[in-house]
């Protein structure tokens, strides 16, 4: 696993990127994240494909959630590019490059409304939990 570059919609493993945000989003439904949403960045921002922000109940949640995306992680043979990891944080955020996911919890997610901010972005995925 080494840097990940994009052809057509697919990174270098041969996998579909929109296949593996769901993957994603589904590992989070998985670990009880809630209001889960996978946003469609492409065309609205230059830095990045998808957004995929929740909301975790607590630290502790947060902190189980980022020690399971190493497993994942394997599984789907991507690693982050850069990672704020201060799971003290009301708001993770773990950039993969082609995507970016958001842990939040609840105080930082109203707070920030990203998906309010980026409300012209398509929602392709979404579990209220």
């Amino acid at each position: 696993m080494g840097k990940i570059k994009k052809i057509n919609g697919e990174i270098e493993t041969g996998k579909n990127l929109k296949e593996i945000v769901i993957k994603v989003a589904d590992f989070l439904k998985e670990r009880k994240a809630t209001d889960i949403l996978v946003m469609d960045m492409r065309g609205i921002v230059g830095y990045t494909d998808f957004f995929i922000i929740c909301t975790t109940t607590s630290t502790v949640h947060t902190k189980s959630i980022v020690r399971g995306l190493d497993e994942l992680n394997s599984e789907i043979e991507i690693k982050p590019f850069t990672m704020n990891v201060d799971t003290n944080s009301p708001w993770v955020l773990i950039d993969y490059n082609f995507f970016i996911l958001h842990l939040f919890l609840e105080e930082g997610r109203r707070y920030y409304q990203l998906e309010k901010l980026w409300s012209d972005a398509e929602i392709i995925y979404h579990y209220k939990g």
